[in-house]
């Protein structure tokens, strides 16, 4: 409960930099008490999480939002899209090339805070606008990776090796689903083989 209490207080009293509400895709069978469902998912949710200055996620719980009316989910999302923007302008994508030098897929490593959370900036597709094309699909083998691909071109192995290697090795794996980051929302499209 104090946890809770000093989220609330911190949320409207304003962010600091490293810390705040963040949206956190995770796996389902965590079962986390609050999750917010992704489309088209039978395996992934959103988290609502307060990440805290040193980097520690809380994830919301029912306990947290009980009879308080001072948690305004919509301020939650707002906050924790601009987390995501903030992350995603800091974060130097590594391009990974053919042997023609085209880009094949980029990827995104961040550990604190996690990459995965910056999938849902709203400028997220056109930061690879111009490197991976204007309908790039993601996969999230865990809080501190994401690759991203062109959605005209299948996985490539060493993509799906990568991928399924980091999902496996993972204290905080989430998914070997392949999702849709749309500036509308989040969406799952398949699953990496």
């Amino acid at each position: 409960m104090k946890t809770a209490l000093v989220m609330l207080m911190m949320l409207c009293a304003g962010l600091h930099a490293e810390e705040g509400w963040i949206l956190l895709p995770e796996p389902k069978f965590m079962a986390h008490e609050i999750v917010w469902a992704v489309p088209g998912s039978s395996r992934t949710v959103l988290l609502p999480a307060w990440r805290s200055g040193d980097g520690t996620i809380h994830p919301l719980t029912s306990s947290d939002v009980a009879g308080r009316k001072d948690l305004d989910v919509t301020r939650l999302r707002q906050e924790a899209t601009q987390s995501a923007s903030q992350l995603l302008a800091r974060i130097e994508p590594t391009f990974i090339r053919d042997g023609h030098q085209a880009i094949r897929f980029a990827i995104l490593e961040s550990e604190n805070p996690p990459a995965a959370t910056c999938i849902l900036a709203p400028e997220f597709r056109e930061k690879f606008l111009e490197t991976i094309g204007p309908d790039a699909l993601v996969v999230i083998p865990n809080r501190s990776t994401v690759y991203i691909f062109p959605r005209s071109d299948a996985p490539t192995r060493e993509l799906s090796e990568r991928a399924f290697i980091d999902y496996q090795g993972s204290n905080y794996p989430v998914s070997r689903e392949v999702f849709d980051p749309a500036p509308g929302g989040l969406r799952a499209v398949g699953v990496l083989r």
